[in-house]
């Protein structure tokens, strides 16, 4: 099985423990976008199962997170683990309630058809960087960590800031989006973000060493209207 295909079929169970004879409203939905695209498939059959509209939000872990401490009204969310865990410290997610979904391995993305290199190893992966006009990312996304633990790793971070070859992003999603059309030449994600993206294709996982997969997890909001 696929992790997009366990994706869905765990989170399918999770909402349908949410109570299906509620007569009025939405199931809200506050989710990263880590897991997307397994989501987005789920949401046919899901509202089917359930007998009532999911209305989701799709954003990086800790815009989201922003979100729900300033007040946002959710029934589940789908997040980072750590953020997830503190919501619940937070009392903003029920306690006990966390739910681990699924996971994606870190890799990086190019524009589709452009020439693949091996990147497997600390040092073709440091030269490729090295090499590329601009490497792009969610500031503050799900990979934003690992990618700059390896850059301070590989020791080509203060370079690579230097050169300007390193442009954040502060809108989910649009890393991909800026590769697809040229704009920028690599982009950095979990494989689950990067592979469902028209024009963008997987030009290799991070090596190993400093391999470190974003993990998705669920949470039933504490004051869900819905929380059965």
């Amino acid at each position: 099985m696929t992790r997009s295909k366990f994706a869905a079929t765990v989170l399918a169970g999770a909402m349908l423990t949410m109570q299906a004879s509620a007569q009025s409203g939405q199931i809200r939905v506050l989710c990263s976008n880590g897991i997307r695209a397994a989501v987005e498939q789920l949401m046919p059959d899901a509202e089917k199962a359930i007998g009532k509209k999911i209305s989701i939000e799709f954003s990086a872990s800790t815009v989201l997170k922003k979100e729900i401490d300033g007040g946002a009204a959710f029934d589940l969310t789908i997040l980072t683990p750590g953020i997830v865990d503190d919501l619940a410290k937070s009392g903003k997610v029920l306690a006990g309630s966390q739910t681990t979904l699924a996971s994606s391995d870190i890799g990086v993305g190019m524009k589709a058809g452009s020439p693949k290199v091996d990147i497997s190893t600390p040092d073709k992966i440091k030269a490729r960087l090295l090499a590329a006009k601009s490497v792009t990312w969610t500031d503050g996304g799900a990979a934003s960590g690992a990618m700059m633990d390896m850059l301070k790793a590989l020791g080509i971070a203060d370079q690579m800031k230097t050169k300007g070859q390193i442009v954040l992003q502060k809108t989910p999603g649009t890393p991909a989006l800026s590769v697809a059309s040229g704009q920028n030449e690599l982009m950095i994600g979990p494989i689950s973000e990067i592979g469902t993206v028209k024009g963008v294709e997987v030009l290799g996982l991070f090596p190993k060493e400093y391999q470190k997969p974003v993990v998705m997890t669920a949470g039933l909001g504490a004051q869900a209207k819905d929380a059965a």
